[in-house]
């Protein structure tokens, strides 16, 4: 008997209305292909489990460090800082079971597909009453194709409407069979110019913009989207391209989504170094002046918040 598809669940964000319509339940899977310097949610890079440690709900009571079986956690007293020894660490969270005030936690936990839908189906009369339903998110989702196709099956056998949120950084024939599972896709285009979307995000755009015409020529349900990020692809060149490439699919509007630093301490949580640095956030100017571009070039914005 084959066993059933298995994946690592980072998130199920319940009651969300930014990522589909009506009230939805999002299920973030964790692993990307991308390495998105604005990316807002550090602990979806990883394919696997990770520690993570926020300082501000740490006393230094130092009941983590003698359980730890690797020895990769240290304590200096005079201040009550935690280091954690990323190279010693195995995520194995035992460090987390000792810690009382949930300082320590592991982003990242394996489920099953039924263990999923059935999170998912608990939200049902919400979706019936606001046309919600459920939308795979990440890292990204296509990178785990069975247990993404097993969470769409089973949630489509509810009756729940499923949508996708995708980088689009698939196998064309893959990325053809996985939209046979969904209703929805939200569809993120990042910058226009291959050689500055690799320096921005680790990867060509080719791919991505290939899957996004073949998606739009599908007659499936799509939502394009781009995160608006100051000096990185608010240029008008680039917005110019963007308005370019909607047109020619014959899709003409976008959804800008503005760049925060919400996800600041997740880095530092997560041991990572946040690469946007001191960048500003998008403010309403930089929303308005995009948003004027792209309707001068024919392409309606939408701003999600």
């Amino acid at each position: 008997m084959k066993a059933e598809p298995t994946g690592i669940v980072f998130n199920i964000q319940h009651y969300s209305i930014h990522d589909g319509p009506g009230i939805r339940t999002v299920v973030f899977l964790k692993g990307c292909p991308l390495a998105c310097r604005w990316c807002c949610n550090p602990e979806s890079m990883g394919h696997n489990p990770e520690l993570g440690f926020r300082q501000t709900l740490c006393n230094g009571c130092g009941e983590c460090l003698p359980v730890c079986p690797r020895q990769a956690l240290t304590l200096k007293e005079e201040t009550t800082t935690l280091t954690i020894d990323r190279q010693l660490c195995t995520n194995c969270g035992t460090c987390v079971r000792a810690c009382v005030r949930g300082a320590l936690t592991i982003y990242g936990k394996r489920m099953t597909v039924a263990e999923v839908v059935d999170d998912v189906v608990k939200d049902a009369p919400f979706y019936r009453r606001s046309g919600g339903g459920v939308t795979v998110s990440g890292g990204e989702p296509c990178a785990h194709p069975a247990f993404l196709l097993g969470i769409l099956r089973g949630c489509r056998e509810a009756g729940i409407h499923t949508a996708i949120e995708t980088s689009g950084y698939v196998n064309d024939r893959l990325f053809g069979r996985l939209l046979e599972g969904v209703d929805l896709v939200l569809f993120d285009l990042k910058l226009m110019d291959p050689v500055e979307h690799y320096a921005a995000t680790g990867k060509r755009n080719n791919r991505i913009l290939s899957n996004a015409q073949s998606l739009a020529a599908s007659g499936k349900a799509v939502r394009f989207r781009m995160p608006l990020i100051p000096g990185v692809n608010d240029s008008a060149d680039n917005l110019k391209k963007l308005a370019d490439f909607l047109t020619s699919v014959d899709h003409p509007s976008i959804e800008l989504m503005p760049y925060h630093q919400f996800g600041r301490g997740k880095y530092v949580a997560t041991g990572r170094t946040y690469t946007m640095g001191d960048a500003p956030a998008a403010t309403p100017d930089d929303v308005e002046g995009a948003c004027r571009i792209l309707s001068d070039e024919g392409i309606e914005c939408v701003v999600s918040l």
